[in-house]
């Protein structure tokens, strides 16, 4: 890295795992953390199983799709099947390109948590949340490392770090020149496979987009289940136990990254403590807690069990709403260590199918579901 400050901070758009994560991690990233087989060093605390009875929730209508919307979708569709080639060292990237990059961010000359990123891929394009960001890798070099400085725009998500200057520290790892097709022509609507004409594309697209919609309702519902669930257990989360969970996140996120960075050890805790200390990190760690531990109890009082044939069923019934294939959960099960962590999602999941089986959900705008 060009620079390496210490310090620590709050927040940054694009919180959560680098990007580049294994489709297992973002089947597992929204879920509730605790498993039947936990095993860290503090004990679960155990609780009565709660009602299932009478849940019923209303899912708010989603907002009617926007032309941005199928406008970006046409033109990741058309970059999904534009030219690449490899940028080589020492060759400077464009508007466009696809680059890889190591990226930590600072503002009040603190590290900013959730910013760290390694080996993250990105288009090359203008960032509504980080404006400039883009503009200033352009015409640098692979194998560049650079620091940029901007201000967080008013919108920015993290309302405390509105309108403050930020830096970035970025190492330009790799690039590729991205060729895109000629959308005009014939023959790029026919390697697209959803028309013979730009109209019949969009409407293709828009009708893609509504289907993933209603994958994300049905997550939406899901969700306002199981905390209505989870609202039925009367159990204190120990604050030690939230600890423990972040500290988990935070080496899967970050830590690892300040170790191939070489941070020093204070930097890394310093990097931590911030972790550990943001409200709405600790506040929705403990919401995932309490759900799976009305989970473990609804499982065990209804003496719910998963055979192994059913796990890749199961996974696969709820793959696709988290942007997963067949093939890439095939690929994942391979894997000894990926396989054990999906199948305490397979167990997670298969406990929710249980308790949606006896809730009531609505669908704003929609017939009762």
């Amino acid at each position: 890295m060009a620079q390496k400050k210490k310090g620590g901070s709050t927040n940054v758009a694009g919180s959560g795992p680098n990007a580049g994560a294994a489709p297992v991690v973002r089947l597992t990233e929204h879920l509730p953390v605790a498993s039947a087989g936990h095993g860290g060093p503090v004990s679960l605390p155990t609780v009565t199983a709660p009602s299932t009875e009478g849940i019923e929730v209303t899912v708010p209508a989603p907002p009617p799709l926007a032309e941005e919307d199928l406008i970006r979708r046409f033109h990741d569709l058309a970059r999904s099947l534009a030219e690449v080639r490899t940028r080589q060292e020492g060759e400077e990237v464009v508007m466009g390109d696809d680059v890889q990059l190591d990226i930590i961010g600072y503002a009040n000359g603190q590290l900013l948590p959730f910013s760290i990123r390694t080996g993250f891929w990105m288009e090359l394009a203008p960032q509504e949340m980080l404006p400039g960001f883009a503009d200033a890798i352009v015409g640098s070099a692979v194998g560049d490392s650079l620091k940029i400085d901007l201000v967080l725009p008013a919108e920015y998500p993290v309302e405390a770090l509105r309108g403050r200057p930020a830096s970035f520290l970025v190492d330009l790892r790799g690039a590729r020149e991205v060729k895109m097709p000629d959308t005009d022509s014939p023959e790029f609507l026919l390697r697209l496979g959803r028309g013979a004409t730009h109209e019949d594309v969009m409407d293709a697209i828009a009708d893609e987009l509504i289907d993933e919609q209603a994958d994300v309702l049905w997550l939406d519902a899901q969700n306002m289940v199981l905390d209505e669930l989870s609202s039925r257990i009367q159990v204190e989360i120990p604050p030690a136990l939230v600890d423990e969970e972040i500290r988990r996140r935070w080496t899967e996120a970050e830590g690892q990254a300040l170790v191939e960075k070489e941070f020093s050890p204070e930097e890394k805790q310093e990097a931590l403590d911030l972790w550990m200390k943001d409200p709405a990190t600790r506040a929705e760690v403990e919401r995932r807690l309490r759900i799976s531990l009305a989970l473990k109890a609804v499982a065990e009082r209804d003496g719910l069990q998963l055979a192994p044939e059913k796990t890749f069923e199961v996974l696969e019934n709820q793959a696709a709403a988290f942007g997963l294939t067949s093939a890439q959960l095939r690929e994942a099960l391979v894997d000894p260590q990926a396989a054990g962590m999906l199948k305490n999602v397979a167990w997670h999941l298969f406990a929710v199918e249980h308790v949606m089986g006896k809730a009531k959900v609505h669908f704003e705008g929609a017939e009762e579901s």
